[in-house]
């Protein structure tokens, strides 16, 4: 028979290894840093791929909560540093939202000024202090696995005919883009694309309380987010086919408000791993998402 005291240390462990358990499962909290020169508030090309990597890999992803906060070191008066490390903060969530990360999901995006160092007067201040955290909190007691396989589930693809048919969908909906063509790698459309955006523009003309997101994606990518864009030799593909869709209709007269654009890369294939050119065109699209048809 058990002793007490070596059965209440039995019972105590498996207490605190079931509420370790489940505050895992309810909190799952990761700490991402960005690293800024000297009094630079803007993202340089290491970070953004940083970021698009982040992405990429689902270590930040919609449906999560998300902080971002900025700091500078001690150099520079408190004023500056306090707008300095706001603008690296709102710069960091600019891009996110940018990239596909939902704005609602950012619960505070904030700068918080200098880190005090006490006793530390080199002039060359603390780089490392130079930074924006991204907090990222998953709450719900799912994995990032499970709600990306529920969002996923969840999309409500309709093929259509007609791109007229877009005016009587619900909210949510998404419909691929036909008969637009970029050649490769590019993102400047073909001739043949437009009789397909004209239609696109004269259903959002005679529909005034229709809103869509453009929605770009693209195949056949390893070890990358997106695919490179030779006219740009930025590495935003999807990106940048999406806002070429959106300034023609902007262009066009189309309220820009009406309208949003962003670019998931190889993010969200319909296909998971292309095992031919069927399976690759599924993934290389552009789709319409209707976000609003009050």
């Amino acid at each position: 028979m058990v002793g007490f005291p070596k059965m209440y240390k039995i019972l105590l462990y498996i207490s605190l290894f079931a509420s370790a358990s489940y505050c895992s499962a309810q909190k799952e909290t990761d700490t991402f840093k960005l690293y800024f020169d000297l009094n630079v508030p803007t993202l340089n090309q290491k970070m953004e791929k940083k970021i698009d990597l982040l992405i990429y890999n689902d270590k930040i992803l919609s449906g999560s909560g998300v902080t971002i906060v900025g700091y500078a070191d001690y150099l520079g008066s408190e004023k500056h540093n306090m707008e300095l490390s706001m603008k690296r903060a709102q710069n960091v969530k600019d891009y996110l939202v940018k990239y596909g990360i939902n704005e609602k999901d950012i619960t505070l995006c904030v700068g918080k000024g200098k880190v005090d160092r006490k006793g530390m007067n080199d002039p060359g201040g603390y780089p490392i202090d130079r930074r924006v955290d991204i907090v990222m909190n998953n709450y719900t007691g799912k994995s990032v696995t499970d709600k990306k396989k529920n969002k996923k589930d969840t999309i409500r693809r309709v093929n259509v005919t007609n791109i007229d048919e877009i005016k009587n969908m619900r909210s949510g909906t998404v419909v691929k883009l036909k008969n637009v063509y970029f050649p490769a790698d590019r993102h400047v459309m073909k001739p043949e694309s437009m009789e397909a955006l004209e239609k696109l523009y004269s259903v959002l003309k005679n529909n005034p309380n229709l809103k869509i997101s453009i929605e770009g994606h693209v195949c056949c990518v390893r070890d990358a987010p997106d695919a490179l864009d030779i006219d740009t030799y930025e590495p935003h593909l999807s990106v940048n086919r999406a806002k070429a869709i959106y300034n023609y209709l902007v262009e066009k007269g189309i309220d820009p408000g009406r309208l949003t654009y962003v670019g998931y890369g190889r993010r969200r294939p319909v296909i998971d791993l292309e095992q031919s050119e069927e399976d690759a065109e599924k993934n290389r699209r552009v789709e319409i998402r209707i976000t609003d048809n009050k």
